[in-house]
């Protein structure tokens, strides 16, 4: 996927399109503060060497000049040999940081790579929306740096790039390359208190109520953990195999059926923040949810897969309530 080109590559847009890809995976470069004041009194020392002829201020200047070669070319190493991804977070809701990562290998045989700074940026606004940072990462190794992604608006979002950059080894030149990752993002919307809901009074999709901890009845069959599960309906066999804490479910353990109702006549986007607050909310406390939006009812049901779809249908719910259903 490309995207429109950043404010640093605004010149190559008049390249042909192979040089322009070439361009994108460059090593970019840009003096810093102190990189301005280090070539300013490198340019004062050496106007002085020349008018004066000293020999003393032409050794400053010799050592000067070579300290600059040297920051350049262990800053352009710093950067090569060194592959990016990012292990995106499981659920992102909008102007909440959701837990994710980047992960750093480096390739190189020899050479460690030093203050590393990774950044994703939106690719409409340009603003950093993940952020992290690795102090040094050995030739070979690999490293997960822990960020959190955070968005603005709910939707559907594609992720375009990530940005690596550090200032190895005397920060005198900011450098950075910029690494073409495309991915999508699901954003769910902001939750907030506040959404109206009903009750049906049914006995639910065998849904575990928390507030109904009956140990009578048949055994149903087993179910996920859910938090606030006691610890003795653990079935330990069936988590030691599968990984996952499993309980045990009997006749009884059924779960209220509750239907959300996102308000027509309210402000569009807080009626969805309110609807998916009550969402979260309903699930947490094991009920069967239902759903009627924008004219269309969802019947109640549990589950975790059940629970993420409902969170898809609000986050990609059209800004405006569709008219005449």
């Amino acid at each position: 996927m490309k995207g429109p080109l950043s404010r640093d590559e605004w010149w190559v847009r008049w390249l042909p399109e192979r040089m322009r890809d070439r361009s994108r995976r460059r090593i970019r470069a840009r003096l810093t503060t102190d990189g301005i004041w280090f070539l300013v009194v490198t340019v004062g020392v050496m106007l002085a060497a020349v008018n004066t002829g000293n020999n003393l201020l032409y050794l400053v200047l010799a050592s000067l000049l070579a300290t600059l070669l040297v920051s350049n070319v262990l800053a352009e190493w710093n950067l090569r040999g060194l592959h990016v991804g990012r292990r995106l977070p499981v659920e992102v809701f909008a102007s909440q940081a959701a837990a994710g990562a980047f992960i750093v290998e480096n390739r190189r045989r020899l050479g460690k790579s030093w203050t590393l700074r990774l950044a994703e940026e939106d690719p409409e606004t340009g603003a950093v929306i993940a952020e992290a940072r690795l102090l040094q990462l050995a030739a070979g190794a690999q490293a997960d740096v822990g960020a959190g992604w955070m968005l603005p608006e709910r939707g559907q979002v594609q992720l375009r790039r990530l940005r690596l950059e550090g200032g190895y080894p005397f920060g005198l030149m900011r450098r950075w390359r910029l690494i073409e990752l495309p991915a999508e993002l699901l954003v769910y919307a902001m939750p907030i208190d506040g959404a109206v809901s009903r009750g049906h009074g049914g006995r639910g999709n065998l849904v575990p109520d928390p507030r109904q901890r009956s140990r009578d009845g048949d055994l149903i069959g087993l179910r996920e953990y859910v938090p606030g599960d006691p610890i003795r309906d653990v079935h330990w066999p069936t988590t030691a195999r599968t990984g996952q804490a499993m309980v045990v479910q009997r006749e009884g353990q059924h779960a209220q059926e509750v239907e959300i109702l996102v308000d027509p006549r309210s402000p569009r986007e807080l009626a969805i923040s309110r609807a998916t607050g009550e969402v979260l909310r309903q699930f947490f406390w094991g009920r069967a949810v239902g759903l009627s939006l924008d004219g269309r009812r969802h019947a109640p049901r549990g589950g975790q897969g059940w629970r993420r779809h409902l969170l898809t249908l609000l986050a990609l719910a059209s800004e405006q309530a569709e008219e005449g259903r």
